[in-house]
């Protein structure tokens, strides 16, 4: 009788944590959210680790972390067909019916919430702690990360700002002379040029000037240096 009171008083605290002040005297409701096997397979292990059932692992994560601040994060997103499966059930008049199986998760929680909010909770429980998995950071941590993307927006700027000092002034007019071609792709002249120093060059501006991806983009500068580059590589077959 001893023993069963001293185990009582030990798991108390466990206890308190799973049904914290929060949530202990709200009534739960109970829901099924679907979702992936892998998910699913992810937190029972998480769960089972620390000596909980699914549902309480995942009430105990959303207790401490606030649905709200989930909203962030991508969905794991519901069941792929490949984790859809049917089996072979007895009906009570005898009769067999082929059921639709889906990976699900159980909730029990006091408010209702969307699949896609308790998804994410069961991807954070499930990962935190992992490398590549959820983390917690401190508002030190987030002001560091904060300050850093500000000095490399500032580099990015000055960047900018110095290549579009550096680079050319687009044509006015079609290319028909070898000086606006090497002008264009930023050759002091023609002579000693050969295919492989040109397409070199072209490689090395076009990430510059891609009107979709580059660092200046800028469709009319693309488009004079392809124009430069054909001319030069005609102009050298010659």
């Amino acid at each position: 009788m001893p023993s069963s009171s001293f185990g009582s008083r030990r798991t108390e605290p466990y206890r308190s944590f799973m049904v914290s002040p929060i949530l202990r005297g709200c009534p739960l409701s109970s829901f099924v959210v679907p979702c992936q096997h892998s998910l699913r397979s992810a937190v029972e292990v998480a769960s089972a680790v620390r000596g909980m059932t699914s549902s309480q692992l995942l009430r105990a994560f959303l207790t401490v972390i606030s649905p709200n601040v989930l909203e962030a994060l991508p969905d794991p997103g519901e069941p792929n067909p490949v984790d859809v499966s049917y089996r072979q059930v007895t009906l009570k008049n005898g009769r067999t019916r082929r059921v639709r199986v889906v990976p699900q998760l159980r909730v029990r929680y006091p408010v209702r919430l969307e699949h896609a909010t308790v998804r994410k909770a069961a991807w954070a429980a499930a990962t935190i702690g992992s490398a590549d998995g959820a983390r917690l950071i401190t508002s030190g941590e987030l002001a560091a990360v904060e300050t850093e993307m500000c000095r490399c927006r500032l580099r990015l700027e000055q960047l900018s700002s110095a290549l579009e000092t550096l680079a050319f002034r687009p044509l006015q007019q079609p290319i028909h002379k070898p000086w606006q071609a090497t002008y264009v792709m930023g050759f002091t002249h023609e002579w000693g040029l050969d295919p492989q120093t040109v397409n070199s060059r072209f490689r090395t501006l076009a990430p510059i000037y891609h009107p979709d991806t580059g660092l200046l983009s800028s469709a009319e500068r693309m488009s004079q240096l392809v124009e430069a580059r054909n001319f030069l590589l005609r102009h050298l077959r010659r």
